[in-house]
């Protein structure tokens, strides 16, 4: 046994005593899932700060959005990424920060919740290999010495425990016999005998009760057929539904640089999405995980509830959004600013569309922004190409030539006749 299972086994121990303490599994449920939103309430709050200085630069970034609103093209879009990168480093601001809480938090669910769903092992304390001779009994054919019983779609062992608590006397009687008979192959150093030493010793202990309200949690949902266990799945996605609402009420949410609009469409199918996801999950699953996850997703919504009024996100009146206008307004570009920046993109031109900061506007007579559009309109293909001014042949040299020529002749005919 690793450090990380010696672990997860002394914290459901912890779950253990709840279910002694309070006599009932579910209530534990409660009690655990409301702990392990306290273990995570540094990192919560640590979330919530950086959502607080991010929103804090919300009229800079939508700012810098508007100088460029109207163009889509791909040059002017990663210039925005750049002038937003640049301004989140200069008011010191990662905003990899709030995704760092989220990755810190992640292995401990999940981690606690193979506590939850594996109450044979980390409550009961029975070893991997007896659990898994056990589920093999359990799920074999009669005719092959087994029980014949269907817990297939449980990743868990909440099932086996209910198989243990009704089926007692044929595991006594017929476990070493099948695991022996080679209905499971045991690793050395371990038998039948000292697989069905640990079960016996789970048994009494006292296996947890799952019931609620004369409900049997323990047991998978069928979504064949109806029953009071349907209650947990409708139950889960009423209150995920509600739950991100209100979560994204209570916290800051970037735009990413997407209008209201995209941001309503695709918080709506978030908002259905993901609690049909969790609905699915409570079908596959013993209800009692359902409850732990109904239980844990109102504990968080209630703890950001009050993160939101123990530090509220900032707000900004209109003139906020117009000092940030004026601020990243910028300068009109010079004819000599614009020159230079042709002469150091002049061999890799990408748009037509002028992307600096300011909307410079050349006159009609400015010959180097006629050339500079013509060469990017080459490298595109967006037009056809046509010799420039200055690749046409010169033909005044040549005219004046020609008429020097004929002053010359007349002069000479004027000097014959003299």
């Amino acid at each position: 046994m690793n450090f990380i299972d010696k672990l997860l086994c002394w914290i459901g121990s912890f779950l253990g005593w709840l279910d002694k303490t309070t006599g009932s599994y579910t209530l534990a449920l409660f009690i655990f899932a409301f702990v392990v939103e306290l273990l995570l309430l540094p990192i919560a709050i640590k979330q919530q700060k950086t959502s607080i200085k991010q929103a804090r630069l919300r009229p800079k970034e939508m700012a810098i959005r508007k100088k460029y609103a109207g163009r889509n093209d791909q040059v002017t879009q990663q210039k925005v990424a750049q002038e937003i990168q640049e301004m989140y480093q200069k008011e010191n601001f990662s905003p990899f920060a709030g995704c760092l809480p989220l990755l810190l938090q992640m292995p401990v669910i999940l981690a606690l919740y193979q506590v939850v769903i594996n109450p044979l092992h980390y409550v009961m304390g029975v070893g991997s290999e007896a659990i898994k001779a056990l589920q093999a009994f359990v799920t074999a054919a009669a005719d092959a010495g087994g029980l014949g019983m269907t817990i297939g779609r449980s990743n868990g062992t909440i099932v086996l425990i209910d198989a243990i608590r009704d089926h007692w006397a044929d595991i006594q009687s017929k476990f070493v016999a099948f695991v022996e008979g080679g209905g499971y192959d045991m690793p050395v150093g371990t038998t039948a005998t000292s697989a069905l030493g640990e079960i016996s010793a789970a048994y009494d202990k006292g296996l947890p009760d799952f019931s609620l309200f004369g409900i049997n949690l323990g047991e998978i949902p069928d979504i064949t057929k109806p029953s009071w266990l349907w209650v947990v799945p409708v139950l889960t996605f009423v209150v995920y539904f509600f739950s991100m609402k209100l979560t994204r009420k209570f916290s800051y949410q970037p735009s990413n640089g997407q209008s209201e609009k995209q941001m309503g469409c695709s918080n709506t199918v978030m908002d259905v999405t993901m609690p049909l996801m969790s609905v699915y999950f409570t079908f596959v699953v013993p209800a009692a995980i359902g409850v732990y996850w109904i239980f844990k997703s109102i504990l968080g919504t209630v703890k950001q509830f009050i993160l939101s009024r123990a530090m509220p996100m900032p707000t900004f009146t209109e003139e906020d959004y117009k000092a940030a206008e004026r601020e990243y307004a910028g300068k009109p570009v010079t004819k000599e600013k614009r020159k230079l920046d042709l002469d150091a993109n002049r061999g890799n031109p990408k748009s037509l569309f002028h992307v600096d900061d300011e909307d410079y506007t050349p006159p009609e007579d400015d010959e180097m922004f006629d050339t500079e559009r013509r060469v990017a309109a080459e490298k595109t293909g967006a037009v056809e190409t046509a010799p420039l001014k200055e690749d046409k042949p010169d033909r005044s040299k040549k005219n004046n030539k020609k008429k020097d020529e004929k002053e010359e002749k007349e002069d000479g005919n004027d000097g014959d006749a003299e």
